[in-house]
């Protein structure tokens, strides 16, 4: 047999890690909207839980793996900018200072277009960040200014001194 195998000039490692995070993203989309009409806010609440034990068992060592050594806003945003890359995102930082920083994402693999389910999903996720800013900086508060899901161009991560 003539194995196939993909072209390093074709697939670089970066085109491989855009296209597995496209397609996990959306799967475990599809899962979530699957759980939450099936089971309501009972299945929310697994989907946030999920999220809060993800950042719980991956968001600290993930820090310290990309070096970041501060504890300010944008150090924070400087891990999920960072992680989104990995996974192809389009992110962009539109503010850093040492008090406030805005991270904007042109890319969502989970929910690129606007949908009322997805903004709960949305917001389920955010369990994620929000647990990671107990585990960082307790000083820190942290919201999303804008949502693809919602209908935004795209989505705005704001980290600031409480």
């Amino acid at each position: 047999m003539n194995e196939i195998r993909l072209s390093e000039k074709e697939w670089p490692v970066e085109r491989r890690w855009k296209a597995t995070g496209k397609s996990r993203c959306f799967y475990l989309a599809e899962l979530e909207k699957a759980v939450y009409g099936k089971f309501g806010e009972e299945g929310m609440e697994l989907i946030r839980e999920l999220w809060r034990k993800g950042a719980e068992r991956f968001f600290l060592s993930g820090v310290a793996g990309f070096g970041i050594q501060g504890r300010g806003p944008a150090d924070l945003l400087s891990y999920f900018k960072l992680g989104q890359e990995i996974m192809g995102y389009e992110m962009e930082f539109v503010e850093a200072t040492e008090k406030k920083a805005v991270l904007r994402y042109h890319t969502c693999h989970f929910f690129e277009k606007p949908d009322p389910v997805a903004v709960k999903l949305c917001e389920a996720h955010f369990e994620f960040e929000k647990r990671a800013i107990e585990m960082f900086n307790p000083k820190l508060k942290i919201k999303f200014a804008a949502l693809k899901s919602a209908g935004d161009p795209y989505c705005e991560l704001v980290a600031e001194l409480k």
